[in-house]
């Protein structure tokens, strides 16, 4: 799309277009997040177990994946501004189900229904970004929307946990509901249809067509560096709090206290990533980040041989590589997305798809691996992070080659 059809598409006035993506990429997490401090307390309210409590996260996190090869292949066809809409209809249905909620199951139902609409959200921000700008900027934009999406998801948790202890959890849901209305306010005034000319016309063409980019080795080394880095963050954030606790015997608030070199340091990587993507291509982002990563692995390993392990001997140097991650993500994601422009919301569907089920395996493994020692989590993210420079290599050798077979001919 050329500069001259991207500045026609952007609103006349109204809240800036960056702003407008962030309130679409927040919106997922905030749902995600505000409800996890309430959860302990449900199995008494409901009276059910912890596992029966648990499906209001897994369902959440199995639909998030799974709405997004629908969604991809619907927005192609039909524009991106319908389905957004219609996911934020989702996400408010969900929301007051929750909040009317009167047994766990349709808790659960009402979650799997927010879910739809997070994830709307979620990715169409990502390909919005992809749709009005080449892929360097589009991985600068991508980066800022992605390290805003980050810090909701570190504030959130507290005021779900206020809201829980001094105004009960259903709050939390009309919490989200209102911002549902109010983002779905903004995006119906001033939102504008972004969807290439040339996207595929009929929904099955859509899908064949989006389908299609899975014989693409470029699609699959950017999807799958994207997977790993984002794996590699769920293999810290869920195996690290067992670490703290069971290994280094430290309290449970230590993890919190620790956190922050993680989360900060994934921000400060997208921050960068959205300050020099002008400047820089795709790749130059992804080799730097890759590198950086490589480097702080062995840094991980010999610093806990060489001593005993510490908070600190764990959490610097996976802080380094959450940097290294967000240097990196968003030009995969760009570079995975901007492969077929006309077919950039199956991509999107297709990639989150990937990502999201993959980590969540990823998240289940580290709990059955652990054997009392700070490894099974530490050599996860250091071979996630060794795979995601490999999926790179793919994608980087086979456009170098001009041998992609899912690109057009």
């Amino acid at each position: 799309m050329s500069h001259d059809g991207i500045t026609k598409l952007r609103p006349v006035a109204g809240p800036n277009l960056t702003m407008m993506l962030i309130m679409l990429g927040m919106i997922g997490p905030f749902a995600f997040q505000i409800f996890l401090p309430s959860m302990p307390g449900l199995a008494a309210e409901y009276g059910v177990s912890n596992a029966a409590v648990q499906t209001t996260v897994s369902l959440y996190l199995v639909t998030f994946a799974c709405a997004q090869l629908c969604l991809g292949a619907l927005a192609d066809r039909f524009g991106r501004r319908r389905v957004i809409m219609a996911g934020l209809v989702a996400y408010m249905g969900g929301a007051l189900i929750c909040a009317t909620a009167q047994s766990i199951e349709t808790l659960a139902a009402g979650r799997a229904v927010q879910a739809i609409g997070g994830c709307a959200g979620l990715m169409f921000a990502r390909v919005i970004a992809r749709d009005l700008h080449e892929r360097g900027r589009a991985a600068g934009v991508i980066g800022f929307v992605t390290m805003m999406t980050a810090l909701a998801g570190t504030l959130t948790p507290i005021l779900g946990g206020w809201i829980d202890v001094t105004l009960g959890w259903r709050v939390s849901f009309w919490c989200t509901l209102a911002l549902g209305l109010f983002v779905f306010t903004v995006m119906s005034l001033w939102l504008p249809e972004t969807r290439p000319h040339s996207a595929a016309g009929q929904t099955l063409a859509a899908l064949r067509e989006g389908l299609g980019q899975l014989k693409s080795p470029a699609f699959l080394g950017y999807a799958g560096h994207g997977a790993c880095t984002l794996s590699a963050w769920y293999a810290m954030v869920t195996g690290l709090p067992y670490v703290m606790v069971d290994v280094l015997d430290q309290p449970t608030i230590a993890y919190g206290f620790y956190f922050p070199f993680l989360s900060l340091g994934y921000m400060a990587g997208n921050l960068i990533t959205a300050r020099v993507a002008h400047r820089w291509d795709i790749h130059r982002l992804i080799v730097v980040g890759v590198a950086l990563a490589l480097l702080a692995c062995p840094l991980l390993i010999a610093w806990n041989l060489l001593a005993a392990p510490t908070p600190l001997a764990l959490f610097l140097p996976m802080g380094l590589i959450s940097l290294s991650h967000g240097l990196s993500q968003p030009g995969a994601m760009s570079g995975a997305i901007g492969l077929q422009p006309k077919l950039a919301g199956s991509a999107a569907g297709l990639m989150g798809f990937g990502q999201w089920m993959i980590a969540a395996l990823t998240a289940q493994a580290v709990g059955i691996l652990q054997n009392g020692t700070i490894w099974p989590t530490t050599l996860i993210v250091i071979g996630f992070t060794v795979l995601s420079y490999l999926s790179y290599l793919l994608a980087r050798q086979t456009e170098a080659r001009g041998t992609d077979a899912g690109r057009p001919a």
